[in-house]
């Protein structure tokens, strides 16, 4: 009976342990996934929009039909993917601090969006910056004034013809942090039930066989007492 409870203990912890490590590298695995996905969306947006178009845009535009033909040119690229909630377009100044440009979501919200020239402070800004040579995107959520995500950034080239020329402006896409997290335990759910059905499973192959080699047990004591 000892050997039994022992082996359910050993059981436990070695499905315990390989689950939790396939937890985590799935969990890795998942993110790396659905961030390159974000990079290469960010990235075919910001192609599609031409930096010529944003040249001119000064503090006070918003109702512009320039504007306005950027701003929809963003919610339209933006609308092909429910799970992108924002699309926006920077500007990082030469002292390194960053403005915003355009905010596809003026249209809808105009008091609740940011306007043209508002400084923004991101808990982000290595990755924006880094963003001005190639895709970048946050490695996990985080959360500014406007809310909780994690975003992709990808450089928009001042060439219009060709992307050989230097970065104009910076295009970002969110997607809410509730929306990261629900797919994220989605994924690593399945891992988790995998490995508590093989506990079970393993239990009850033990607690099958244990039994019966207690009552072979059983038996053979009983034979010997006739």
């Amino acid at each position: 009976m000892k050997k039994i409870w022992v082996s359910v203990i050993l059981v436990i912890i070695v499905i315990g342990a390989l689950t939790g490590l396939a937890y985590s590298v799935q969990k890795e695995s998942i993110n790396n996934s659905l961030r390159m996905g974000l990079e290469s969306t960010a990235s075919v947006m910001a192609t599609q929009i031409n930096a010529s178009d944003l040249a001119t845009i000064k503090p006070g535009d918003e109702n512009t039909p320039q504007y306005r033909s950027v701003v929809t040119q963003l919610n339209t690229m933006r609308s092909m993917d429910d799970h992108i909630v924002n699309a926006y377009i920077m500007k990082v100044n030469k002292d390194q601090s960053i403005t915003f440009l355009v905010d596809d979501l003026y249209l809808e919200d105009p008091q609740g969006s940011a306007k043209i020239g508002d400084i923004y402070t991101p808990p982000d800004k290595m990755v924006i910056l880094a963003a001005l040579s190639a895709p970048e995107s946050t490695s996990e959520p985080y959360t500014d004034q406007y809310g909780s995500f994690i975003s992709a950034y990808a450089p928009i080239d001042d060439s219009a013809a060709d992307s050989a020329g230097n970065t104009y402006a910076v295009l970002g896409i969110d997607v809410s942090a509730q929306d990261y997290t629900d797919y994220m335990r989605g994924k690593g759910n399945l891992v988790l039930i995998t490995g508590i059905v093989s506990i079970i499973m393993a239990l009850g192959i033990i607690a099958y066989f244990g039994s019966r080699l207690l009552k072979t047990g059983t038996d053979c004591v009983t034979e010997r007492k006739k």
